[in-house]
């Protein structure tokens, strides 16, 4: 696959090793796209892709996503089943009796069969709907926040795997040029152990390290693979093949640091996943509610018309009926007992669990301040040590083309090594801040804000 174009605010010249063998190995994956790949209804990826592409196609159908989104969809479904209990039920009554007739009624017949509709709504249950809707409300108000951070999460996902590519391609152009050295030196000491200036041993030394360096080679580019195809996974195209990546131009632009200790003290009114959880202590706490509402009574308003198979002279006998039902629970035994529990149980569990989000989420805030923090120091390392490596580089070509004793090789091996600890740093630091944007629900934080134009 073609290899990873790399923006940066300073110019860097790729070494000609690197392209040649790089250009050996990858032209067999530059061919056409599979059919299937004209033939799907989604069409290709972009070509080249950055950030911001990878970032717009976050598909909101994949699996980890809809998951949360079936989640959403059911507590809806239970709200709308719980506010459903109000409506009017309508039923047809049918029953076929045989019985023994009285005495005293002149009919005869042992037939009294009957039929009948019947129109029931609930006027009142004294707060016990109400209590379970509040509840289903909050369940809903949960897991639409638990779909929210789904979708987040998968974002970072997206960011992660699309750094991994990039990381790749670095490693693979370092491993080549690595590779290319070490064959050069091979083909050197070759000669002069003909002329009998170096030993074998040390012909054997060269060529064993060559070997070596072409296999961690090899697995590089089957890396590059790799993470190709599983930020295609990560986007839901399968069958999309990713091809040239674009890196964002380094260094990243990130926001300030707040301080720990304001982050911690506004985490708990922040914090989506926080939020959520005190959604289910909320819901836990109306079922609560509901649970002990069940002993209060229930008004009915009923209406009934039917059909007898038997005559009785129309004194008993009403072809239609309306009224009020109150029905009034006057013993269940230790089901009432046995529901309540179970509630406040629940209850107990919700609280425990909001208890425990806060530990964690207030140590993954203070593990990723400090990470933040240390990754800061770590690119000023990085950035001395591209600096670094440029001017050794000028002074190994200087003395290369005086001809002179020069590891140009080394030089350029040592410089790809320094590219890729650079971005390593920078991509780091990006879904450090990322992490802590979602952590703390400051969108500021976020590097790849989603409003914000392609890198």
């Amino acid at each position: 696959m073609p290899p990873m174009h790399f923006r940066s605010s300073r110019a860097r010249r790729g070494p000609l090793g690197c392209l040649l063998l790089a250009g050996l190995i990858l032209w067999p994956l530059a061919g056409p796209a599979s059919a299937q790949d004209s033939t799907s209804e989604l069409g290709p990826l972009p070509n080249p892709m950055r950030v911001g592409d990878a970032l717009e196609r976050v598909d909101a159908l994949h699996p980890t996503v809809r998951r949360a989104r079936a989640e959403r969809e059911q507590a809806r479904a239970a709200l709308e089943a719980t506010r459903a209990e109000r409506d009017v039920t309508v039923n047809a009554r049918l029953e076929a009796r045989w019985i023994e007739p009285n005495d005293l009624v002149a009919d005869r017949s042992r037939d009294d069969s009957r039929a009948s509709i019947v129109a029931r709504k609930l006027l009142s249950d004294f707060g016990q709907s109400h209590a379970r809707e509040s509840a289903s409300e909050q369940r809903l108000e949960a897991a639409l926040r638990q779909e929210e951070l789904a979708h987040a999460r998968h974002r970072i996902h997206v960011l992660e795997r699309y750094f991994d590519v990039l990381l790749a391609d670095l490693a693979f152009a370092r491993d080549t040029e690595a590779m290319a050295a070490a064959y050069v030196s091979k083909e050197r000491a070759e000669e002069r152990n003909q002329r009998g200036q170096v030993s074998d041993i040390e012909v054997f030394r060269l060529e064993s390290e060559y070997q070596t360096l072409r296999v961690q080679r090899t697995r590089a580019l089957q890396n590059q693979e790799r993470t190709r195809a599983a930020l295609a996974e990560a986007l839901n195209r399968p069958d999309r093949r990713v091809r040239t990546v674009l890196a964002p131009a380094l260094p990243l632009e990130l926001p300030e640091l707040p301080g720990l200790d304001a982050l911690i003290a506004e985490l708990d009114n922040t914090s989506p996943r926080l939020m959520a959880e005190r959604r289910h202590v909320e819901a836990a706490t109306r079922e609560v509610a509901a649970s002990r509402a069940q002993r209060r009574p229930r008004l009915y308003a009923e209406a009934e018309s039917g059909w007898w198979s038997r005559d009785l002279g129309g004194s008993d006998r009403n072809p239609f009926a309306a009224g009020l039902v109150l029905e009034i629970p006057l013993y269940e035994g230790r089901r009432q007992d046995g529901r309540v529990g179970q509630a406040v149980a629940a209850r107990h569990r919700a609280e425990a669990e909001l208890g425990q989000a806060r530990i964690e989420a207030r140590n993954r805030l203070r593990e990723l301040h400090d990470e933040i923090r240390a990754l800061r120091i770590q690119r000023d390392e990085a950035t001395w040590r591209m600096d670094y490596r440029e001017l050794y580089i000028d002074r190994a070509r200087y003395l290369y083309d005086i001809e002179d004793q020069a590891d140009l090789g080394d030089s350029m091996v040592q410089q790809s090594a320094a590219a890729h600890f650079n971005a390593s740093t920078e991509f780091q630091l990006a879904l450090a801040y990322e992490r802590l944007a979602l952590l703390t629900g400051r969108d500021e934080l976020s590097p790849f804000r989603a409003n914000d134009e392609n890198p």
